[in-house]
């Protein structure tokens, strides 16, 4: 398994985003177990459907250039860009963007996760796991590595196994204590709400700044 793959996966998972908002809202209505596993079930299928193509139909995220390169090319790319992102976050982006909405307007996941069907308990998970920056550069970082299609499948999987960890917790807590779990992730939903801007600004900056280095180097050496 790529050690960057793994990184990029912790900081998926650790980062906020829409997914814990839909994990909180998921464990609001009267049937939160079969819903949640819907939700985890369908987006952990085509978030790691997706992956095993890239990589293996693919071959990972291809740039101009020499092809022995590719790999350090897309990691100064990606880097520069998630170091872009967490310095706009850091000098009040989101802060820009959360103005020009009513505060207490709801999400669009909590609009849609209002006793949801089975159905659209998985299609947003599916939309809140839509492939991002961190993992088209993971799969790249897995591609460059040559795998086989079974070896592909499984670094896939365990990438996806970590980003969508904090769902997969919330499952299996729920199975048996689901009051208590509702609580924890209603703490944890309003403290990452709370720093949001801070853990985002946080995380890119250390993944963009790994990426830069682990290019440079590549094309270096």
């Amino acid at each position: 398994m790529s050690p960057e793959a793994v990184i990029l996966a912790l900081a998926s998972a650790v980062r906020p985003s829409t997914s814990l908002a839909a994990v909180y809202a998921l464990l609001s209505t009267s049937r939160p177990r079969v819903l949640l596993a819907a939700f985890v079930a369908a987006g952990l299928v085509v978030s790691t459907g997706i992956g095993v193509l890239v990589v293996v139909g693919l071959h990972g995220v291809n740039l101009p250039g020499g092809e022995s390169q590719f790999a350090d090319i897309v990691d100064i790319v990606a880097g520069v860009a998630a170091l872009g992102f967490a310095n706009g976050v850091r000098f009040g982006g989101m802060e820009r963007v959360r103005r020009r909405r009513p505060r207490d307007e709801p999400s669009w996941v909590v609009r849609a996760l209002r006793e949801p069907s089975v159905s659209v308990a998985a299609a947003v998970g599916i939309a809140t796991h839509i492939p991002g920056l961190f993992y088209l550069v993971a799969l790249n970082a897995i591609a460059a590595g040559e795998p086989g299609f079974a070896q592909s499948v499984v670094e896939v999987l365990v990438y996806n196994v970590i980003w969508f960890s904090g769902p997969i917790a919330a499952l299996g807590y729920a199975r048996r204590r689901p009051v208590e779990a509702h609580d924890l992730i209603a703490r944890l939903n309003d403290w990452m709400r709370r720093h949001e801007q801070a853990i985002l600004a946080t995380v890119f900056a250390l993944a963009g700044a790994f990426l830069v280095i682990k290019g440079v180097a590549g094309l270096l050496s």
